[in-house]
């Protein structure tokens, strides 16, 4: 991958995951409630799947702390761009 290119998916990447924390940081404490995810089966299952994305971007990141090589990761921006879904 090209500089310029890689510059251009860490910019993706980026932007796509601070979407995903926003709206994670805001979810998950409703999303743990035991009473929510029987009122809301549908959506506490679209939200584990979330979850588990974040989850592993986390770990991603704790094993690799470097940004350039983080932001290529195979997969990464199109899973974030789901769970912004």
């Amino acid at each position: 991958m090209q500089w310029a290119e890689k510059l251009k998916r860490m910019s993706e990447v980026v932007e796509e995951w601070s979407k995903c924390q926003g709206q994670y940081m805001y979810l998950q404490p409703i999303f743990d409630s035991a009473d929510i995810a029987k009122q809301l089966p549908g959506e506490t299952k679209k939200f584990k799947q979330v979850d588990k994305v974040w989850k592993e971007g986390m770990q991603t990141i704790g094993r690799n702390a470097k940004v350039t090589a983080v932001c290529v990761t195979e997969g990464l921006l199109e899973n974030l761009q789901e769970s912004n879904r």
